[in-house]
């Protein structure tokens, strides 16, 4: 009898498998429309079942020639001889796809499928790209010579997209994994590869961890700035330079030294960039003000418009397709079903979120920022019966253009306060204000938070100091020790 023990055991284990339905639609729903302009035209290349969609002129006049490849009537046997040649001959193109099935070389379309308008809209959009170099676009630069694996390549460019002006990356991870259709842990090799790019920072998701990058790539062996910004950041926003030179054994002048060793480390990595070189954006909705009302327009003449082959459609019906062709257009067919109701189902969910974004904010938009009202994505969701997340997803480093300019759409979601004159106000109201009267103050003599607080109070706006510390530096301005100027 050997010593060896074999035991079973089972494991009920519950995990959500998302169909290539969702995922498609997920990925498409977290693309903004640069990008997507670029998938559905990579698509457009590699499936043949789908066709750019003419103008209703042009597809009048289609419609009254005969199809190439399909048998149709003829006044003599040469023409219906001919007809039946074209046939076979698209019948074996598609069998010489088929044989490949997925790694088939994709059909390259000619610039006379696009009309004059289209072409001249895309050389535009083209151009415009050449003479701005975005973020985005030096990322990606960096990521085609990096040399990496394939997925990760993938799961990096999903990241690089989620990445906003200042440089932080705003998508949780989570949800991007499940866009590429990975496991956590792939997205997070893909992480550490963009946060190895230029510039330093970049792909952070705090500011501890912005700053924590920084200091790893200057190859700083200094265990106390690595101390100071891991655990006591917040106390140093804070201004609690005492109470953490104890809790590090410092003297607080040696806190101070470290503080302006940080002070030369970029909070904002991708300012630098996004700032001399603006992202080129396109909006996914439009809002215009029209005979006293706001309209809301869908920005789909950005974007190829699709529809089905009839071509291949009636070569499925034709007895005469062979079996293996049959069942490649099937495949290709399904494929294009799934990108354009995603496609649909993408543009009516933006739509509805504007809709719902435009309803909520018509003060803003006839007054201006300070009648920001709040506005949650649950809120949002519980209109649209929708989930928190696809929300979240469908806004993502998504844009619309109102009168007033061109916002992010997370621009217009924020908690908030009630004034003493019962008057909702959006936190990014509240930020405003602590903006202006940072602005109108004395350098020599900055306001603290609490009379930041205060000043608030006496406007009838009730915000705790530790809430306006916290905005103060949402946006980027120093705590009153650090703004001081001596004469």
């Amino acid at each position: 009898m050997t010593g060896h023990n074999l035991i079973q055991s089972q494991e009920l284990r519950q995990e959500q498998i998302l169909a290539p339905q969702q995922i498609q639609s997920l990925e498409i729903l977290l693309t903004p429309m640069l990008q997507l302009q670029e998938k559905i035209n990579q698509e457009l290349s590699e499936n043949p079942v789908l066709e750019l969609e003419k103008p209703p002129g042009e597809e009048l006049a289609s419609d009254m020639e005969p199809e190439a490849g399909l048998d149709v009537e003829s006044s003599d046997d040469g023409g219906a001889i001919e007809n039946r040649d074209r046939s076979e001959d698209a019948i074996d193109s598609i069998l010489k796809l088929a044989d490949s099935w997925r790694d088939f070389p994709p059909p390259q379309h000619s610039r006379n499928d696009f009309s004059d308008d289209d072409e001249e809209k895309r050389q535009h959009f083209f151009d415009s790209i050449v003479e701005e170099t975005s973020l985005q676009e030096q990322l990606l630069e960096q990521l085609r010579f990096s040399d990496s694996d394939p997925l990760i390549g993938r799961i990096a460019e999903l990241i690089i997209g989620s990445i906003d002006d200042s440089g932080y990356l705003r998508s949780h991870l989570a949800d991007l994994a499940t866009a590429s259709e990975s496991d956590i842990r792939d997205a997070e090799k893909a992480l550490k590869l963009v946060q190895s790019f230029e510039p330093p920072g970049i792909g952070a998701r705090d500011l501890r961890e912005c700053l924590l990058i920084q200091l790893e790539r200057r190859n700083s062996d200094d265990k106390l700035i690595i101390q100071l910004v891991s655990e006591h950041l917040d106390d140093i926003a804070k201004n609690r330079i005492v109470q953490v030179a104890k809790k590090m054994r410092q003297t607080p002048e040696q806190i101070y030294a470290l503080i302006n060793t940080l002070k030369n480390l970029n909070p904002y990595p991708g300012a630098a960039i996004s700032h001399e070189n603006p992202i080129f954006v396109i909006p996914e909705v439009i809002v215009e003000k029209i005979n006293g009302e706001y309209v809301i327009t869908s920005n789909d003449e950005q974007l190829p418009r699709l529809k089905i082959s009839g071509l291949y459609l009636k070569l499925l019906d034709n007895p005469d397709t062979p079996h293996e062709a049959k069942e490649y257009i099937k495949s290709k067919l399904m494929n294009g079903k799934m990108l354009l109701k995603s496609l649909e189902q993408r543009q009516s969910t933006i739509r509805r979120i504007a809709e719902v974004v435009v309803d909520n904010q018509y003060d803003f938009l006839e007054k201006g920022i300070e009648f920001l009202k709040p506005m949650t994505m649950q809120q949002v969701a519980d209109k649209l019966g929708m989930h928190e997340t696809t929300i979240s997803r469908a806004i993502a480093n998504k844009y619309i253009k109102i009168p007033g300019g061109l916002f992010e759409f997370r621009f217009f979601f924020s908690f908030g306060y009630h004034a003493s004159d019962g008057e909702e106000l959006s936190s990014k109201s509240v930020k405003e204000k602590i903006r202006e009267f940072v602005m109108k103050e004395n350098p020599e003599n900055p306001l603290s938070d609490s009379v930041l607080s205060q000043m608030l109070k006496e406007q009838g706006i009730p915000v705790a100091r530790r809430t306006v510390a916290k905005y103060r530096e949402e946006m980027g301005i120093q705590s009153s020790h650090l703004r001081k100027e001596f004469a």
